[in-house]
């Protein structure tokens, strides 16, 4: 998954990619990537930092929050030095050279060293929708978090998170039965929104007691 709101750099990184065999599923900002979250298993993320709407990192929280994206190996872009955030596997000084992208893609998305083989007769990937295949886990959704984790405010957004992950998985049971999905994915849509905007005050709740206490 690609996310990035310079149009004409995205379209480029896609093409650069799917050129080394990669299918690319891109989306313009981090609302949208959010968005997206119930048609996407990708084995890798790849967003850029500064974003209007949704930053990167703070996508990233949510999507890591979310069972299907849990284990997801990240890189960040970035035209500025990044601090560790512990979000990533790895960071892309902007501009990006696209050889360096997609030896960073490849480098990540491979298997831990040491990890056993996949095996020869693999079970079928999750069909698209479904968002139920590693089940809710409230303290790992927490732990995805910034701190201050143990907040009202954080336990909001991880109710948020929940509630998207369940009315994903009931979009995915009205498509496999055939039934018309729009209310339901409008009704996610405004989850995401809620959830991303009670992230952004979480953050600056953080920011604002970090200054109190200096």
């Amino acid at each position: 998954m690609l996310i990035d709101d310079d149009a004409g750099l995205r379209a480029a990184l896609e093409a650069a990619l799917a050129s080394h065999g990669h299918e690319v599923a891109s989306a313009q900002d981090g609302l949208a990537a959010l968005r997206a979250a119930i048609d996407q298993r990708p084995e890798v993320i790849v967003s850029d930092v500064n974003m209007p709407y949704l930053e990167g990192p703070d996508a990233v929280r949510i999507l890591k929050a979310l069972p299907q994206f849990r284990d997801v190996p990240v890189v960040f872009m970035s035209g500025a030095e990044l601090p560790p955030t512990g979000l990533a596997e790895a960071t892309l000084r902007k501009p990006v050279s696209v050889e360096r992208l997609v030896a960073l893609v490849e480098r990540v998305a491979r298997p831990a060293a040491g990890k056993a083989p996949p095996s020869p007769s693999p079970a079928p990937r999750p069909t698209p929708g479904t968002a139920d295949d590693a089940g809710w886990d409230r303290e790992r959704a927490a732990a995805s978090l910034a701190p201050p984790a143990g907040t009202a405010c954080a336990a909001r957004i991880c109710r948020g998170i929940e509630l998207m992950h369940a009315q994903a998985a009931r979009i995915g049971q009205l498509r496999r039965g055939g039934l018309d999905t729009e209310e339901s994915e409008r009704l996610y849509n405004q989850l995401v929104d809620s959830v991303a905007n009670l992230l952004q005050y979480l953050s600056t709740e953080a920011a604002l007691r970090a200054r109190y206490r200096r």
